[in-house]
């Protein structure tokens, strides 16, 4: 019996802490918003995260093949972020991160061109 009151007191212990650590490394991830889409069958990914003092903006887009050229914008409102021409890694993604003010506009916006032509994949969210 004295056996099974500590098995038990045991495993109420280490879900207590199980729960307690859950908490507080989960409280992190709280800041955290993330936008999935999908475009001209390419799957995308835009998500804002405080980080530092600041809010860090990444955007994936994965692509079909490795080496192609994308016209990219990363956007806080109306105030560009990163604006360039970008390739694909050889895995065929395209990933892109910048810092972003955290007392700026809450809505970002991310926009890759395929620079040989074609629609361009936008995506938007707001925090």
């Amino acid at each position: 019996m004295k056996k099974a009151l500590l098995a038990l007191a045991a495993v109420i212990v280490a879900t207590a802490l199980g729960v307690g650590a859950w908490a507080a490394f989960g409280a992190e991830n709280d800041d955290e918003t993330t936008q999935r889409g999908t475009c001209e069958g390419r799957s995308t990914e835009l998500s804002v995260e405080r980080d530092e003092g600041g809010v860090e903006v990444s955007f994936e887009l994965q692509s079909t093949a490795a080496g192609e050229t994308w016209d990219v914008v990363l956007a806080q409102g109306e105030t560009t972020l990163l604006e360039g021409q970008r390739q694909t890694d050889e895995d065929g993604e395209l990933d892109l991160d910048a810092p972003a003010a955290d007392d700026g506009s809450d809505e970002f916006t991310a926009t890759a061109t395929p620079s040989a032509g074609g629609e361009p994949c936008t995506a938007t969210l707001t925090r």
